[in-house]
Formats: C-alpha cells, sequence, structure tokens
C-alpha cells in the first residue's frame, strides 16, 4: 500500500501543469507606486472603520421611549 500510494504521488507531481501565479513572466503588470498603494488601502482602511462605528451605532441603539 505504502509504495503505490508514494508511485501515485509522484506520478502526480511529474503531471503537474505550470501555475498561471505571477512568477515575473512577461505577463506580469507594473504595480502601483507606493503614493498610490497607501493612499488606497488607506481609504480601505478609514472606510471599514467607519463602517463599525455605524454597526456598533445601531446595534447599541436605545429605543427613547417617553416617560
Amino acid at each position: 500500500m505504502s509504495v503505490r500510494l508514494t508511485l501515485v504521488i509522484a506520478a502526480l507531481a511529474l503531471t503537474v501543469s505550470a501555475a498561471w501565479a505571477d512568477h515575473g513572466g512577461p505577463l506580469r503588470t507594473g504595480g502601483w507606486s507606493p503614493m498610490t498603494a497607501a493612499l488606497v488601502f488607506g481609504g480601505l482602511a478609514l472606510l471599514a472603520g467607519m463602517l463599525v462605528v455605524v454597526i456598533v451605532t445601531l446595534l447599541s441603539r436605545r429605543d427613547r421611549s417617553s416617560s
């Protein structure tokens, strides 16, 4: 059983095709400048923070009953 499993794993490892990930080949894009990345991700962090504040405010709101 162990030898058969080893042979199956070896056969799979040898027949695996190339991954279509970013390996720095001719299809690679240039990327963002550091300033652009900082502005985009800073804006996303600010948006996430505002969303948390809105959700907490809505969940912790009490009914205002006139007593």
